[in-house]
């Protein structure tokens, strides 16, 4: 879990970065494991646990005099972790290689961490994570025992193509989930 009823929101913790947001919730769902979510952290609620209750707000919505509702309005960044949550969730539910698969990771190398769900069906999913503040080029042949076979791939949250598994750029502060093509 990256937060819960006795600790403080991650949101908040990450200082609300969405950059960052976004890569804790890539590594929460395609790890191995049982992803944990807080209520709330699909929608960036925030707080810190001083005092817990700060962090046990109820979800705003659902009753009369809520000021706002995210159950049926969200908007700005709000919306757009809901829906990047919702990609991930859903195609790790739809995708027995994140929930039943072998993983394989790889040290990090110039501040780029990338690690493989596979599993003995063939399929396999790359995540990797740029959390530097720049741009990086990253030799995939490094990866060879995991992407041989491989010959492209399709960016999950996104549909962006990668077409070319020798080398890719991979923006700051940012995760890749990549399901790989043969």
């Amino acid at each position: 879990f990256l937060d819960n009823h006795d600790v403080s929101r991650f949101y908040s913790v990450i200082g609300e970065d969405f950059a960052k947001y976004k890569m804790g919730i890539a590594w929460l769902l395609t790890y191995r494991g049982i992803p944990q979510l807080y209520y709330g952290t699909e929608v960036l609620m925030k707080n810190f646990s001083n005092p817990d209750g700060k962090v046990r707000e109820d979800f705003p919505g659902g009753w009369a005099g809520d000021k706002e509702n995210f159950f049926t309005s969200r908007t700005g960044d709000r919306a757009a972790a809901f829906e990047y949550v919702s990609k991930l969730a859903n195609y790790r539910k739809t995708h027995p290689v994140l929930h039943a698969g072998k993983l394989m990771h790889f040290i990090p190398q110039d501040g780029v961490y990338t690690y493989f769900r596979y599993n003995d069906a063939g399929e396999s999913v790359m995540v990797m994570m740029n959390a530097g503040k720049d741009e990086k080029t990253v030799d995939m042949a490094r990866f060879a025992e995991r992407l041989r076979g491989f010959t492209s791939g399709v960016e999950v949250t996104t549909g962006a193509t990668i077409s070319d598994l020798k080398s890719v750029k991979i923006p700051a502060k940012t995760a890749w989930v990549v399901e790989l093509k043969r």
